[in-house]
């Protein structure tokens, strides 16, 4: 039997995402710190676009009575900006995030983007429940005191708050939360040493000299798995199956109709009509390509070989030869790459100011 073409571009990458990833991934890894360099953001420090990012939740917010007690970041880890909402009628805090991470692999550069919303109760008997909208797993454990509520399709406060309240009763004496900056700062510090010595007795971080932790191996291939795995990633199915659907629809049309019409027009103007064929095959991957990248973001080239290689070659049985679901993944992952640059407010305000300090 041959293999074909597509299949196995796409079996040499997953090749080289398996054995390759790793070194790049223990190349590339941020230590994390023990101790966390807390700066407060004032909101005349904030840029346009993350003054209005956090502006559309203040409004939200204000509304079920929470108001923000600061905003801030952990100088000595990664770009993330974060702002604590307190509402002293209430016992759970709430927390808006907005998480960017560039990483790089061979020649391809990836930026993730994305905002996560939480409410957190912390109980007297050091229990930790929250509900947060995540949409990855996480490749870290999950330690026992931990109860957490994943809801990765709801981004409203007010349901999210709703949703918590529901079950935060159950699970025993609610303490208060922060209610300043200090107090916020002290019980973030607090929670990441406890986290991190479970991460550490776990096996996924090795603390280091200078008072670092540096992850293992275990949560680099829990990522690699991830990344291979399109189903990780928590997209919800009113988005998921009308991409689908036509993901497979374009590249089916442009093969059986297209590029038959395209040929037999071009042979009336003396064009070469398999080379028409051809392009008319390709114009509809592209487009497959895009409308995928575009709408799932994620996980593109998985999600690109399942819908315009399984659903079109494996269900429709129609095969035109050469690599044109490849080509598709690639376009999946430049518009996916454009949007997320788009939407980024933090990662090009960080490369400005290391590019100021560096010219200073």
């Amino acid at each position: 039997m041959q293999l074909d073409p597509d299949l196995i571009v796409f079996l040499v990458t997953v090749g080289v995402i398996v054995f390759a990833s790793l070194p790049a991934l223990r190349r590339n890894s941020a230590s994390v710190p023990s101790q966390y360099d807390f700066e407060e953001i004032s909101s005349s420090k904030l840029s346009e676009s993350q003054a209005g990012f956090f502006s559309s939740y203040d409004e939200k917010l204000a509304a079920i009575g929470y108001f923000p007690t600061c905003t801030f970041r952990v100088r000595n880890y990664g770009h993330n900006l974060m702002r604590s909402y307190y509402n002293g009628a209430e016992t759970a805090r709430c927390v808006v995030m907005v998480v960017e991470v560039t990483s790089q692999v061979r020649n391809v550069q990836s930026l993730g983007a994305t905002s996560l919303l939480s409410f957190h109760t912390q109980y007297a008997d050091g229990k930790l429940f929250s509900t947060r909208n995540m949409k990855l797993k996480s490749v870290l454990d999950r330690p026992p005191y931990q109860i957490v509520q994943d809801v990765p399709n709801i981004s409203d406060p007010a349901k999210m708050k709703a949703i918590h309240d529901a079950r935060a009763r159950e699970f025993g004496c609610p303490v208060s939360p922060p209610s300043t900056v200090s107090a916020v700062f002290k019980a973030v510090q607090e929670e990441h040493e406890r986290f991190s010595a479970y991460q550490v007795a776990q096996g996924t971080y090795k603390l280091l000299p200078g008072g670092y932790y540096r992850l293992t191996d275990k949560p680099f291939w829990r990522g690699i798995h991830n990344f291979l795995n399109p189903f990780v990633h928590r997209i919800p199915l009113s988005r998921l199956v009308p991409t689908s659907v036509l993901g497979a629809a374009l590249p089916v049309v442009g093969i059986a109709w297209l590029a038959p019409a395209a040929a037999q027009a071009a042979r009336t103007i003396g064009f070469p009509p398999s080379t028409a064929a051809h392009l008319m095959i390709l114009a509809s991957y592209i487009a497959a390509g895009a409308v995928i990248g575009y709408v799932l973001e994620q996980h593109c080239f998985v999600w690109v070989f399942l819908i315009t290689y399984v659903a079109v070659h494996q269900i429709a049985g129609l095969n035109p030869g050469g690599t044109y679901s490849a080509f598709a993944g690639m376009v999946a992952h430049y518009v996916g790459q454009a949007k997320n640059r788009k939407r980024a407010i933090l990662i090009p305000q960080a490369a400005k100011a290391r590019a100021a300090a560096a010219s200073g």
